[in-house]
């Protein structure tokens, strides 16, 4: 799959006059001094291009942003405890993209996204399919846009509205549940992970959930409280738990 979604990203960026652009690609080296691992499919895909650029800002996409790199300086965000990230976008509207990396095994799985407020979503399945969905928003968008004209809103409209985004607006929704009543589901795997979660937490069942999917914790959560997430059982549950006052 790496050899088809790079080849569409090089074929959309020399039909687009320079509204899209490839970024440089990362050297294994470089790639093989990083802290947190990367499995072997996206280490083919940043050693051939480590991002693109649709039209410009909000619309860059670079995997491999400096946060990836050095220490937060907020402990809580975006995950902590059991889990581990790989942030992939941030764009203009406070929304973060981040790839659920496996802290034991090293495997990334899922993308989630989340905003500033307790907003969080379920988007793909896994990176390579995450930006080869970007690759037919960039497609369509080229299409439509009118010759000369600028890219970006023809991508915006595409990415955050259009049937096909996995960055749109979900219709399918997976509410949160107390940790109190998580506790006593008849679901062992359910049941078992909430036992771990602090009484104030709540957590999203996302074993069976579409992509994408949100999980909007600000309907639960106390307004003006920020949470931190953890994800469990490789990206199936996601949890989100009070920030203590400090």
């Amino acid at each position: 799959m790496v050899d088809e979604v790079v080849a569409r990203l090089e074929a959309l960026a020399a039909d687009s006059g320079g509204q899209v652009r490839l970024a440089p690609p990362v050297s294994g080296e470089e790639i093989s001094s990083w802290t947190t691992g990367v499995p072997g499919d996206v280490r083919a895909f940043l050693e051939r291009t480590s991002g693109f650029t649709v039209g410009g800002h909000p619309h860059v996409f670079d995997f491999n942003l400096p946060d990836n790199h050095v220490p937060v300086a907020n402990e809580y965000w975006p995950l902590q405890d059991a889990s581990a990230s790989w942030l992939l976008h941030t764009d203009g509207s406070a929304t973060t993209y981040y790839v659920d990396v496996d802290p034991e095994s090293g495997a990334w799985g899922r993308v989630f996204s989340f905003w500033e407020q307790p907003y969080a979503r379920l988007v793909a399945p896994d990176f390579l399919t995450w930006v080869d969905n970007l690759a037919t928003g960039i497609r369509l968008s080229l299409e439509a846009a009118r010759p000369g004209t600028d890219l970006r809103r023809a991508f915006a409209e595409w990415l955050y509205d259009a049937e096909d985004s996995l960055s749109r607006h979900p219709s399918d929704v997976v509410e949160p549940m107390p940790v109190a009543t998580a506790r006593t589901s008849g679901d062992a795997q359910v049941a078992e992970t909430a036992a771990g979660l602090p009484d104030d937490a709540f957590l999203a069942d996302l074993r069976t959930a579409t992509y994408p999917t949100e999980i909007p914790f600000a309907r639960v959560v106390p307004v003006g409280e920020a949470v931190t997430y953890t994800r469990f059982h490789s990206g199936g549950f996601l949890a989100a738990t009070l920030v203590p006052d400090l």
